[in-house]
Parts: structure tokens; sequence; C-alpha cells
């Protein structure tokens, strides 16, 4: 029987369902209510917010003091979040009454080159680049390549003394649809995408809010 070997963490996600901090050079767009952009923390308690400011199910990990140290903003006896994590009005105003809230930081986190998914310019302009590659030149390449096959199959059945009917080249017209079809289906995989990830997305900030009774992973398992 295998032992576990602890690795020390940013932060316990509590219920597991994705929470991160952004981070520079990251790929593709992300979720809105995932995304941990500031945190409030009084070196012993923390509460973590996300890119929508509701505050989210997390503990303070033992790298959190170093992620600290990357915020682009600190500001002095504030605690920001809404939603059903937050700390609530009541325990806001005895810190304050009781002089404690001056011990606690809100740290802000830039968010680098990093975009979401109901980033409508942004989203365009990643479709835009995923299917950049499919070029007329990439589509000439696979016509060569298939020229060169059809080449190769007609040497192989004249040695055979077996011709076989080959079928012709396409035509730049047939090129050119080939083209069409493959970025109309890579563009609908992309939507199809990214139209499960804003659902999923706005599940979640929905029991942040309180107004679902269940995590949407958690609640579908149930």
């Amino acid at each position: 029987m295998s032992r576990k070997t602890y690795q020390p963490v940013t932060l316990i996600d509590t219920y597991s369902l994705g929470f991160r901090f952004p981070w520079p050079g990251s790929q593709g767009p992300l979720l809105r209510n995932g995304t941990i952009v500031a945190v409030c923390w009084d070196g012993d308690e923390a509460q973590f917010v996300n890119a929508a400011g509701l505050a989210v199910p997390c503990r303070p990990g033992d790298l959190l003091r170093r992620q600290l140290t990357s915020a682009s903003h600190r500001e002095f006896g504030a605690i920001i979040g809404d939603g059903q994590f937050a700390m609530k009005p009541h325990v806001l105003k005895a810190k304050e009454g009781a002089g404690t809230l001056c011990k606690w930081v809100l740290y802000r986190f830039g968010l680098c080159d990093c975009w979401f998914y109901d980033d409508a310019a942004a989203w365009a302009a990643h479709e835009q680049a995923e299917t950049a590659d499919l070029t007329p030149a990439y589509f000439l390449e696979m016509a060569e390549l298939e020229r060169r096959l059809q080449r190769r199959q007609r040497l192989a059945s004249e040695i055979a003394d077996s011709p076989q009917a080959l079928p012709d080249l396409p035509t730049p017209a047939e090129l050119e649809e080939r083209r069409q079809k493959a970025i109309a289906e890579r563009l609908a995989d992309l939507r199809e995408h990214r139209r499960q990830a804003l659902e999923q997305d706005r599940q979640l900030g929905a029991w942040l809010r309180g107004e679902l009774p269940a995590p949407p992973l958690l609640r579908s398992v149930a």
C-alpha cells in the first residue's frame, strides 16, 4: 500500500471545483467564476474572491504567502466579496468595531494576458487564431500529397499488371470547399466548447450566490 506524499499547495479547494489563480502565459480563456483575482488575508484566515466578485470556498494553503508576493495591488483594512461564502455583514461590523479590521490586507492579482469566455472580442480573436492554419496553402499541400499517393498506386498497379481506376485530383474549387468545411467544423467545435464552459460558469456563479442547493459538478452526481 503506497503512502501519499504531501505536496504544498497555494490554496485548498474545499469542493475540488478547480478554482485557480491566473498566471502569466496561460493559454485559452478562463472561467470568470472559477478564477481567483483577489485574496483578503489577516495572516491566518483568508477570503478568496473570483473575477465575478464572489467569495469562493477555499482555504489558505502553505504556499499562499508566496502567491501573495505576486499581487499587483494591496489595500490595508479591506475585505471584499459577495455571495454565500462571503464574510457576513455582522462579522465585518464586529471586526470594524473591535479595531481588528486593520489586520486584514486585500491583495489583487493582475490578469496578465488572460481573458474570459464571456469576452466577445477576445473570443473572436481566439477563433481566428484557432483556424489560422487552415489556409489555401495547407490544402494545396494536401492535394500534392494525394497526387503522390495516386502516383504510387498507379506504379504499383502497373507492376502488378492490374491497372486500377484512380479518382481525379481535386480542383481548386473543391479544395476551397474542403477548406471552408474544415473551418466550419472547427468553429462549431470551439463554439460548443464555449457554450458548455459558459453554462458551467453560470451555474457555478449561481451556486456561489446561494441560488443553487449544491455545486453544479456535484449536484449532477447525487
